[in-house]
């Protein structure tokens, strides 16, 4: 009775303590649980956070976009209503805020030639003692100027203004303005693209800024410029930078040139074949098999194909294994007999005696001979 008595609450702890032991692996699941629902809403978090800046973005484009069809149209009203400095304005705004709308640069052009064409309104004269001055100098300029103009003869018109301003300095200032603007960023595209002259077609470029803002055209073209005199500072010096400046351009004005007549693609092509002669003379074979290459695909020259042909032979030649010298065979040393048990080795025999026969297996010894006694 005892016995089960005793045994009795050993059982009911036992029950209980597996009672309470899975307490501890459902809190655990828990835990694991919560991490992956806070783990989830963070990343859901990130990734709308991103969605949102995305639409952001989307959302401001298109309020750009929107103001400037608004101030287009209305410039454009503006402009058949004779509205010349208003349409003017929203034209210029429409630019600053979106230099690439459609038709936005040509609207300027048209206000500023329309501006220039109309009058300035003649005030009554008020008597005075001062006599009034002789304005048809200046007239007769600016109306040459016009012509100019109108002709896209942008070095005599340019040369017109200046005399205009030299002349009278506050005539019509706003048209003479907007005749300047014209003059200069034509010519500076034309000096660029036409004539080679980069420096003096960047510089009438910056100039025709200070009257009003470049359309997207003419700073693209003031950009290459720059760039051609960045990658032509490095001639001789770094052809490396030479191909990677050129390289660019080429594929956006190929026949770009400065006043030494080098195009774009010229200096691309001797540039490859500079850095591949460099590439050569360094032992970096399939470095200069490659600018070879690049080289001929822009021109097939025929002094350039040895050049070319001899890197990639030298590129693709397989590499030569070291002769092994031969292994000299080492001597092999002659066999040593060694007696058997129970085998004795004669003693070599000397001179004039007879060899004694070595005995045989199985024979018997030779009889011993009696040694006499001395006699005493």
């Amino acid at each position: 009775m005892e016995s089960t008595e005793n045994t009795q609450p050993l059982q009911n702890e036992e029950n209980l303590e597996q009672k309470k032991s899975p307490k501890p692996r459902r809190g655990r699941w828990v835990l694991i649980g919560i991490l992956i629902v806070l783990i989830g809403s963070a990343i859901g978090g990130y990734f709308g956070l991103e969605k949102a800046k995305q639409l952001r973005l989307q959302e401001q484009d298109k309020s750009v976009v929107n103001a400037a069809t608004v101030q287009f149209e209305l410039g454009v009203s503006e402009l058949a209503n004779k509205q010349y400095e208003n349409a003017q304005k929203r034209f210029e705004y429409v630019i600053q805020i979106m230099p690439n709308f459609p038709g936005a640069q040509e609207k300027l052009t048209e206000v500023m030639l329309a501006k220039a064409q109309v009058a300035t309104p003649t005030l009554a004269p008020t008597p005075t003692l001062t006599p009034t001055p002789d304005l048809r100098g200046e007239e007769e300029l600016f109306e040459q100027a016009m012509v100019y103009v109108r002709e896209e003869n942008w070095q005599d018109a340019m040369a017109t203004l200046d005399s205009l301003r030299e002349l009278n300095l506050d005539y019509r200032t706003v048209d003479v303005d907007g005749l300047y603007y014209l003059a200069l960023r034509n010519r500076g595209v034309e000096l660029i693209l036409n004539e080679g002259s980069l420096e003096p077609g960047i510089y009438d470029l910056s100039l025709a800024e200070t009257f009003a803002p470049l359309d997207l055209e003419a700073k693209n073209y003031r950009m290459w410029a720059r760039n051609y005199l960045n990658g032509a500072s490095y001639w001789a010096l770094d052809w490396s930078q030479v191909v990677a400046i050129f390289g660019d351009l080429y594929t956006y004005l190929p026949y770009l040139r400065d006043s030494s007549g080098m195009t774009t693609t010229e200096r691309y092509r001797v540039g490859l074949i500079n850095w591949g002669d460099l590439l050569n003379l360094s032992e970096e074979f399939c470095l200069a098999s490659e600018k070879y290459e690049m080289a001929l695909a822009v021109m097939n020259d025929q002094n350039v194909v040895p050049k070319a042909t001899k890197a990639y032979e030298e590129c693709h030649k397989p590499e030569e294994e070291p002769t092994k010298k031969p292994q000299q065979a080492t001597p092999t040393p002659p066999p040593s007999v060694e007696p058997t048990i129970g085998e004795t080795t004669p003693p070599a025999p000397t001179e004039g005696t007879e060899p004694t026969p070595a005995p045989t297996q199985g024979s018997e010894p030779p009889p011993a001979t009696a040694t006499p006694a001395p006699d005493l």
